[in-house]
């Protein structure tokens, strides 16, 4: 059985990595998610993590809306 795929597995990104990538608090990114704008976050045993794309994702809407509201 081959289980061999060509799909890269999803890099994990901390809260404090979000947070740094948005240039915000840890705080600020709690609020995000509880506000909705980014997706809840998964957990790992102790840790908590985005998966990257997901947070691309939420940065690139936020271009988009920015480029847009010119």
């Amino acid at each position: 059985m081959n289980t061999t795929t060509n799909s890269p597995i999803p890099t994990l990104v901390s809260i404090p990595t979000a947070a740094r990538h948005l240039n915000i608090s840890v705080r600020g990114v709690y609020r995000l998610i509880a506000s909705g704008d980014l997706p809840r976050p998964i957990k790992i045993g102790g840790s908590t993590k985005f998966f990257d794309h997901q947070l691309r994702a939420y940065m690139d809407a936020l271009a988009t809306r920015a480029l847009n509201a010119r």
